[in-house]
């Protein structure tokens, strides 16, 4: 063959259709992406972008190409999109000032010319988000109706949307985002100028909003994100709303700042929930919480109210080390797993009524200032309240007619107590509480204390205390273990009553016999049988006399 024939063949080689078709969609692709830049005409810069859309789904959907080789060539196309995306815009800094309406006093340029320049540009980008939103809900929407159809079939190994990755990494945004799809979304370090809307969006694969700064309002209400998703070191400037969000995958929310009120009502964390570190500035409402995985709150600091009432914690909660410095409310919630609440600060009101603690609860350490509300409590496993140190504030004379106060009246200790070396200058109640099994306040310091009705089920260690008592007090010192009701199937060793010598009160005790044993008892006390409860009459029939 000579040398003219071999350069025909290779032409003819090079110009196949199919070379033809990709050198034509390059051609394309360069043509789409200066109509996408340009800067002065909109209708423009969106016809770029719906081609260069169009343009991936021809990549991808090219079977004729490796598989390789269709993801890169629709890599390149979203990657020149969200390029674009990340491009400063230095209108969006004055979103609010422009979306306003009124042209502010003292405004340098064209209010009018600026106005309409930023809606310009937000439609342009908006839509870039809502043609790649339309493709990934379609995945998902076909993947679901696959996995109906046949729940064995393999999944297709062909890539698709969901297989691209979309950086968003620093970009300004300054539009709203509600009710799309996102994938393998990355928001890190960015800045949302403005209210910051994703209610109702979904994500799928990792989502990072790490080091995100939002300077005004956001919402996630309703917002779905069906893997890991992660908020480390973010910063909400305005209110934060997660109402109602559903977190399918690990959630790291680590060392953010919330400004602004942040809520996070009847949301949903499927797996791990990480609030560790992290600094709520202003109220943070999580009513109704629901996890499923380990919730971290530990090192977490509440400068407003701090609102759990009726959540539900399945695994692990660890709030260890936390700062209230508002009222805490945790009423009505349930600890499935460890609640773990060790050194934890209250400056106001730390509310546990009507809690249940289905695992070992854990408080030793800590500090609850003003009132601390534990009332029909339930705690099934350990409750370690071991250190702990219950503060009554100095107050007004008027103040004095509410007295602050610990309240574990009607709450119920399946298993072991521990109170040893508490500290109550609180006045304490324990009307009715129920101790199944030992209880210890051994070396606890009380200024009012009040065990009226509690039932004492083993031992219960009352070795080393000391009984202030300063005016008004919660309850007449003669009053305060009257009536409580103490185990005649118990050791009599295990019940030991022994204030400090330095205590301005001690105990007075007698002697009570049942079951033909004799125990001695703080005088006004009583033994019963455990065996003789009358479920109609919700108490126990064999009861001994006072003890005296």
């Amino acid at each position: 063959m000579n040398l003219n024939k071999l350069l025909t063949a290779l032409r003819q080689r090079k110009n196949t259709p199919a070379r033809n078709q990709q050198a034509g969609r390059h051609e394309r692709y360069t043509h789409a992406l200066e109509q996408f830049l340009d800067g002065h005409q909109p209708a423009v810069r969106l016809s770029g972008a719906y081609a260069l859309t169009n343009l991936a789904d021809e990549w991808l959907t090219d079977t004729s190409l490796p598989e390789q080789v269709r993801c890169e060539e629709a890599q390149a196309i979203i990657d020149a999109l969200t390029g674009c995306i990340r491009t400063p815009y230095p209108l969006a800094q004055k979103r609010q000032i422009l979306e306003s309406g009124e042209t502010p006093e003292g405004y340098e340029d064209d209010f009018a010319h600026d106005q309409v320049a930023l809606r310009e540009e937000q439609l342009v980008r908006r839509t870039v988000f809502i043609e790649l939103s339309r493709r990934l809900a379609a995945v998902a929407e076909s993947s679901k109706a696959d996995n109906k159809k046949n729940q064995h079939t393999v999944p297709s190994l062909s890539p698709t949307w969901a297989d691209l990755r979309f950086d968003f990494g620093g970009a300004p945004i300054f539009y709203p985002l509600q009710q799309l799809h996102f994938q393998n979304a990355d928001f890190a370090s960015a800045t949302f100028y403005g209210p910051a809307d994703f209610s109702g969006a979904t994500f799928s694969g990792d989502t990072s909003f790490s080091a995100a700064q939002f300077t005004a309002n956001v919402s996630f209400d309703s917002a779905n994100f069906n893997d890991w998703v992660g908020f480390s070191a973010a910063h909400f400037a305005g209110a934060a709303k997660f109402s109602g969000a559903r977190f399918t995958d690990t959630a790291c929310f680590a060392t953010v700042t919330f400004t602004g009120e942040a809520t996070f009502s009847d949301a949903v964390f499927s797996a791990t929930a990480d609030f560790a570190v992290s600094t709520f500035e202003s109220d943070a409402n999580f009513s109704r919480l629901n996890t499923a995985g380990i919730a971290s709150f530990a090192a977490v600091t509440f400068d407003g109210e701090a609102i759990f009432t009726a959540s539900t914690f399945h695994d692990e909660a660890h709030f260890a080390a936390s700062v209230f410095n508002r009222p805490a409310v945790f009423s009505k919630s349930l600890f499935g797993g460890a609640a773990r609440f060790a050194g934890v600060v209250t400056k106001q009101s730390a509310m546990f009524s009507g809690t249940s603690f289905a695992g070992a609860a854990d408080f030793s350490g800590a500090s609850f200032t003003q009132n601390a509300d534990f009332g029909e409590a339930s705690f099934a496993q350990t409750a370690n309240f071991s250190g702990a140190s219950f503060i009554a504030l100095p107050r007004t004379s008027y103040e004095m007619d509410f007295p602050q106060y610990a309240n574990f009246g009607n709450a119920t200790f399946a298993q072991d107590a521990d109170f040893s070396k508490a500290t109550f200058t609180a006045h304490v109640g324990f009307y009715k509480a129920t101790f199944a099994r030992a209880v210890s306040f051994n070396e606890a310091s009380f200024e009012g204390a009040y065990f009226a009705d509690a039932t004492f089920g083993q031992r219960a260690d009352f070795r080393q205390t000391s009984f202030a008592y300063v005016e008004p007090s919660f309850e007449a010192l003669e009053r305060r273990l009257r009536r409580a009701r103490f185990s005649a199937q118990a050791d009599p060793q295990d019940y030991l009553f022994e204030a400090r010598p330095e205590s301005p009160h001690g105990f007075s005790c007698g002697e009570a016999e049942l079951l033909n044993r004799t125990f001695v008892l703080p005088v006004g006390a009583v033994l019963y049988d455990p065996d003789s409860w009358d479920e109609e009459q919700q108490e126990y029939t064999r009861v001994s006399e006072p003890a005296k």
